[in-house]
Order: C-alpha cells, then sequence, then structure tokens
C-alpha cells in the first residue's frame, strides 16, 4: 500500500525541514511527498534536491495561488493508494504509516480514516501562551479509546454541525487519510477542494459521502501553529493578514449567493459561510440540508460588538456597517444585550471574566484548541516533539 504526503509550501522552509523529516523518520517505507511550490522566493527546490530521495517530488506553481488551488495542484500531482495533507509546519507522529496499515487489517478499505492530533504552539505563537504549548485535541464526540467504524448517523450529524456553523471535529485535513477510490468519486463533479477554506468544505464533505469511516482515536499526526501560519493569525485576531496569506482577497470579494445576507465581521465566518455554500450547492442540498444563516450572522454581530465593547479595540462608530445591515430583531435580541453584557464582563475580577470568556466559546460550539492541562512544554520545535514520542511517552508537565 502506497501513501501520499502532500506538502503545500510557500516562503517557509524552515519548518518544512521538520514536516519532510516526519515523514522520513517513518518506519514504513512506501510513500512519496509532493511538495507543492507556492512561488517561494525560499530555495525549496535546492533542498528538496539536496535530500536525493526520488520519493521527494518537487513541483513549483508559476504564480502565487489561493490556498485551495495550491492543494488542488499537489493532490492531482500524487499516486498513492491514500493521501494524507501536512501543512508545511505540520508532521506525522512516528509509526503514522505502520499504525494504520495494521488498523486497515481489521477495518478493511475504509473511505477515509479520521485520527486524533496534537497541536503544537512555537513559542512566542499564542498570545495566553507565550512559552508555547502541546496539547492533545478534543472534541466531544469521539469518546472511544479504541478505532471503530462511524456510524451513519453520527457522520451526518457531523456534517450538519459545520453547516450549523459548529465544528463537532476538527476541521483540519491532516486528521483524515483518504482513500484515492474516494477521492476520485468526489472530485467527478468538480475540484476536491473547494472554497477559501478547502478542509472546511472538504470534511464535512468526506463525513456526508462516506459509507466506511474508520475512527482511529489516538494521535498520530501534529498540528504546528508557528509565526508564519494562518493559525498565529487568526488566534492573534488578525483575520485580513490571514486572508492576504492565504491569497483568499479576490475569492472573498466575488459575488455570491450568499452576499445579501453577509455582514461586516471577521473574514474567518465569511470564509465558512463561503465554505458552507459550496458544500450545499455541491452536496448537502441533495440531503436537504442548508447553511445556518442565522447562525452566521449571530456569530458576525457577536464578533463586532465584542471586539468593540469588550476587547476595546475598535470605536463604537466602527459598528455602524454592521448596525445598519442588521434587522430590526436583530438589534432588539442581539444590539443592546450584547453591549450591555460585553461592557460589564470587563468588570469582572480577571480570573472570572476569563473563566466566562472561556464558557461562551464553549455554548457557541465552535471548535477550539481546548485548554486542557500542557504536555511536557520544553519543545521548541516540531521535529523536538517526534523525536520525544519515538523515544519515550509524553509526559504530563508538573
Amino acid at each position: 500500500m502506497k501513501f501520499s504526503v502532500l506538502l503545500p509550501t510557500r516562503n517557509r522552509l524552515q519548518y518544512l525541514r521538520y514536516a519532510i523529516e516526519t515523514v522520513r523518520r517513518q518506519d514504513y517505507a512506501d510513500w512519496e511527498i509532493i511538495v507543492s511550490d507556492n512561488c517561494s522566493q525560499d530555495d525549496i527546490a535546492g533542498y528538496v534536491a539536496e535530500l536525493a530521495d526520488k520519493r521527494i517530488r518537487y513541483f513549483r506553481t508559476d504564480a502565487f495561488l489561493p490556498v485551495t488551488d495550491n492543494w488542488n495542484n499537489a493532490l492531482a500531482q500524487s499516486h498513492g493508494d491514500y493521501v494524507v495533507m501536512l501543512g508545511d509546519d505540520d508532521g506525522l507522529l512516528p509509526g503514522y504509516f505502520s499504525r494504520l496499515v495494521q488498523t486497515m487489517g481489521s477495518f478493511p478499505q475504509p473511505d477515509f480514516i479520521y485520527v486524533s492530533a496534537y497541536f503544537f504552539a512555537y513559542p512566542g505563537v499564542m498570545p495566553d501562551s507565550p512559552k508555547g504549548f502541546l496539547r492533545r485535541d478534543q472534541n466531544r464526540y469521539f469518546r472511544e479509546t479504541t478505532p471503530f467504524w462511524l456510524d451513519a448517523g453520527r457522520a451526518t450529524e457531523i456534517a450538519k454541525g459545520y453547516l450549523d456553523f459548529r465544528m463537532p471535529v476538527a476541521s483540519n485535513m491532516q486528521f483524515s487519510l483518504i482513500s484515492r477510490r474516494k477521492i476520485g468519486e468526489l472530485s467527478e463533479t468538480g475540484p476536491f477542494f473547494q472554497s477559501p477554506y478547502p478542509d472546511f468544505f472538504a470534511t464535512p464533505a468526506l463525513f456526508l459521502n462516506s459509507a466506511k469511516i474508520l475512527i482511529v482515536p489516538e494521535p498520530l499526526v501534529v498540528i504546528g501553529i508557528t509565526p508564519k501560519s494562518y493559525g498565529f493569525f487568526h488566534f492573534n485576531d488578525r483575520a485580513d493578514d490571514g486572508v492576504k496569506f492565504l491569497k483568499n482577497d479576490d475569492t472573498l470579494l466575488q459575488n455570491t449567493s450568499a452576499r445579501s445576507i453577509m455582514l461586516p465581521g471577521t473574514s474567518y465566518n465569511d470564509s465558512w459561510l463561503l465554505a458552507n455554500e459550496a458544500l450545499t450547492a455541491r452536496y448537502a442540498g441533495e440531503h436537504a440540508m442548508r447553511p445556518n444563516y442565522g447562525r452566521y450572522r449571530f456569530l458576525q454581530i457577536v464578533h463586532g460588538y465584542k471586539k468593540c465593547y469588550y476587547d476595546r479595540a475598535i470605536e463604537s462608530g466602527a459598528l455602524r456597517p454592521l448596525r445598519e445591515r442588521m434587522t430590526f430583531t436583530e438589534k432588539m435580541v442581539y444590539g443592546m444585550p450584547f453591549s450591555v453584557g460585553f461592557r460589564l464582563l470587563r468588570l469582572a475580577p480577571t480570573g472570572i471574566r476569563l473563566k466566562i470568556v472561556s464558557r461562551l466559546r464553549n455554548l457557541i460550539g465552535q471548535h477550539s484548541i481546548r485548554e486542557n492541562p500542557d504536555l511536557d512544554p520544553s519543545y521548541q520545535t516540531l521535529l523536538d516533539v517526534f523525536e520525544a514520542l519515538n523515544s519515550r511517552p509524553l509526559q504530563m508537565a508538573d
């Protein structure tokens, strides 16, 4: 069985080296890496040539492409029986391939496999964790401890959660190992990856359209958050910079069927909306499923009022474009309570305030990196994490 590891990259050779090493150091040899260089200034071609490994194949785009186009470009060059997408600051954990090959011996021919993961924040990336962290992903859907086939009802519920602008399980493509057969089926009527957030489209599409979904609830990948990642912009409230980083400016400006209901706010919710629009047009409409536009608008209103009255990052006058597009009901139900509530929240003691904000985030229901206890915080790079796991179990920090 051959595996394809897709590695789209741009100007992040310092992290790409680690990602590639986590594949090269696996105890299973039948794999290929597809490096899709999105018109970098870094000498990525030279680095790949130095490795002198025919399994690592290099391709370069002629121009800086939107993230989704580069993902599809990497996919088109691959030939493995199963495919996993890695960001260039992510990595596989020791035994990734061999563990999944062994598991497929008991659970044959899955359409895709959804695994667990660690999130690894490099030092200086997360505002609330300046020293960085290593945390295991958690979600409320997969509480089992051994591999199992996911039933159709739970799979559909997960897909519906995305259309409801909730994230029942993490959308990151690194969690999914996808069969070439399923990719072919889902690519018959258009590109496998679509929308400004290709993983927000592809992950629920897989849950909605796969008959054999294998869940392996153990961490087998690491999601890196570096100073040069979209996660850095997202968690540091720099969404506009994140849009430019992904080259999604033009995509978000294009007319869409949802333009009439869009509200000023964060591009994160706008991109998710466009992913849901694409998902509905392609698959969900057949299941009589539609995006929850009311919830999208609620999230944009929450974002705007919190930014003004709690974060105090903008003046109240900057909310005028949002207020002008809110309905009378939205102004009554959300506007006044939010403006008062966020002001009062600022008066609470810091510890209580942070707990309330964390609780509100959980109630809103969007997937986040849970504030579970950090693992050994001494790791400086993703490769440090790989090597530590290769030699000993991870230990909880004291």
